[in-house]
């Protein structure tokens, strides 16, 4: 076995009494009787310091070698010359066996003896004041930083920015990844003038090829990509310090438990958060739209959820006007439990499903008389076009500014393929030239041809929805068309028939406790959305292209 060893005097008088000498040559008598292996470069001495200090020249030096893994064992004459104080003690017998070289002493060990039981148990104790002033330490140097600015720990992770460390004197900076930067562009932009869902934008990120922050794998999900639109440090400030862990998770069996993995995460007060900054790529405004875009598509989506087995028509789409929550279809039978009723019912009934002191004192609404009001609000509209051309002309004005972006988008994608196109003549170049090998030439290329072949496919993308912004014409047609294929008595529709209608242009009903009722009104048509052969087309998410202004329309029914 390997093993180094370890001699220290704290005076010059002991250095005269060649104390350093007598210590060496017991521990070398002892390490020859045991048949270790010791080299010179393994023998530390400290001459003349403390015990009561850990910057010790020979200590620092073993203590290194020893996580290099130099020798298996660490030879000392007794505790008193590794450290005069307990707690340095157990640190450093901590340390060496963590790192394979546990200590051996020729004179006092621990062992069983009342010296070695009080180190236990002081052992015990220390750990657990030392973890904790690690862990205070570390908190309070990392919000020092963070109000510094040197504390960055998102820039790590964040797509879109690249991190520079600490170097020639500089503190740690933040700057823009030019390439993710412009992807984070499109992203906002999808969701908020193409109104595309977060999967959708996944899909075409994927299709695309645009590869990932990491760059292993071109594969995007839908968790990154909501972190990203979500995620307000793009806007150029963002918030450090803003939760702190709250009591420990309920199990679903009701038993508390402490582990550090299930405690929740609650906010901070405001005061206590800490700002932070980084260079801006998208502004502000822009990603207002875009948490008010992804609110709308959220509630799309709860339209859709799943079907229901009972009939209530305005399912996921009534809100109570008081407290502004949804309200649940739900069922009751009557006392004689001959008759069962349906109501749209106010989830603020149940406070503590909303996390709400009281329950709303708004009442049930009968699912069948708020059904037939809102039926007739929609026939209505269906049957008078008109209205629809006048919030078109208003949406066709607000469009007009959305033509100069399209080109700017057209040219940025022409120029990104220019820089392409001059990396693939590089990489032939290189080849040429032997820098680069037919196998590294084969990959990098096919590479570079993915990445035309995406910006190519997002150019004509773009091309086409510049186009369709500007060729409205037939809209009247289509809303003509499309009352045309619900049938002439729209009386006569099945139940489905008239959820899938209500679903399609109904985006919200607000009942009031007063009895008034307000419905808002989505108009979701293309410009071609119905086939020449004039048969139903099966409804997707890529039917809902032009959003208008909502119509605000009002009625009242009777609340029992």
């Amino acid at each position: 076995m390997q093993v180094a060893i370890y001699a220290r005097v704290s005076t010059s008088l002991q250095e005269k009494n060649d104390t350093i000498e007598s210590q060496l040559e017991m521990l070398k008598a002892y390490v020859k009787k045991q048949g270790y292996k010791l080299f010179p470069e393994h023998i530390f001495i400290d001459n003349g310091v403390s015990g009561g200090r850990l910057d010790r020249p020979a200590l620092d030096r073993l203590r290194d070698q020893a996580r290099l893994g130099e020798f298996e064992a660490v030879v000392i004459l007794s505790p008193d010359r590794l450290a005069r104080i307990y707690p340095h003690q157990w640190l450093l017998l901590e340390e060496l066996t963590k790192h394979d070289a546990p200590v051996i002493f020729l004179e006092n060990p621990f062992g069983d003896s009342p010296q070695g039981a009080l180190l236990a148990q002081m052992q015990g104790t220390i750990a657990e004041y030392e973890r904790s002033q690690i862990l205070e330490r570390t908190r309070r140097g990392r919000l020092n930083k963070a109000r510094k600015g040197e504390y960055m720990p998102w820039a790590y992770h964040t797509y879109g920015y690249r991190y520079i460390p600490r170097q020639a004197g500089l503190p740690p900076q933040v700057e823009v990844f030019p390439e993710q930067a412009e992807v984070v562009k499109d992203m906002f932009r999808w969701l908020i003038q193409e109104q595309m869902s977060t999967r959708q934008i996944v899909k075409r990120l994927n299709a695309l090829k645009i590869p990932t922050r990491t760059q292993k794998k071109p594969v995007w999900h839908t968790a990154t990509v909501g972190g990203i639109l979500n995620n307000p440090i793009y806007t150029g400030r963002g918030y450090f310090n803003k939760t702190e862990n709250g009591a420990p998770r309920k199990e679903t069996r009701g038993k508390w438990v402490d582990r550090k993995d299930h405690h929740t995460r609650q906010a901070r007060p405001k005061e206590e958060w800490i700002a932070v900054t980084a260079p801006a790529i998208i502004s502000q405004e822009t990603f207002e739209k875009a948490q008010q875009q992804l609110k709308c598509n959220r509630e799309k989506a709860r339209r859709y959820y799943q079907p229901t087995s009972r009939r209530y028509l305005l399912r996921t789409l009534v809100r109570c006007g008081h407290c502004q929550l949804y309200m649940n279809a739900t069922r009751q039978r009557s006392t004689c439990k001959r008759h069962e009723y349906q109501y749209y019912v106010c989830t603020g009934k149940d406070p503590v499903r909303v996390g709400r002191e009281k329950s709303c004192p708004s009442k049930r609404v009968r699912a069948d008389r708020l059904d037939e009001v809102i039926w007739n609000l929609v026939r209505e509209l269906i049957e008078k076009p008109q209205v629809v051309l006048k919030e078109y002309e208003l949406w066709q004005k607000l469009q007009q500014g959305h033509q100069e972006a399209f080109q700017e988008q057209i040219d940025r994608i022409k120029k990104q393929s220019q820089n392409l196109e001059k990396q693939r003549q590089r990489l032939i170049d290189a080849y040429q030239q032997e820098v680069i090998t037919l196998k590294e030439l084969s990959s990098r290329r096919s590479q570079l041809e993915e990445r035309l072949k995406g910006l190519e496919q997002q150019r004509r993308q773009v091309i086409a929805q510049q186009n369709a912004s500007i060729k409205w014409e037939h809209l009247i047609e289509n809303i003509e068309h499309f009352r045309t294929l619900l049938g002439k008595n729209l009386d006569e529709l099945g139940f489905e028939d008239r959820q899938a209608v209500v679903q399609l242009l109904v985006e919200k009903v607000i009942v009031y406790p007063d009895g008034n009722v307000e419905i808002h009104h989505i108009l979701p048509f293309e410009e071609k959305p119905f086939p020449e052969n004039g048969k139903k087309k099966v409804v997707s998410e890529n039917f809902y292209v032009l959003r208008l202004e909502h119509l605000a329309m009002t009625a009242r029914i009777i609340i029992r």
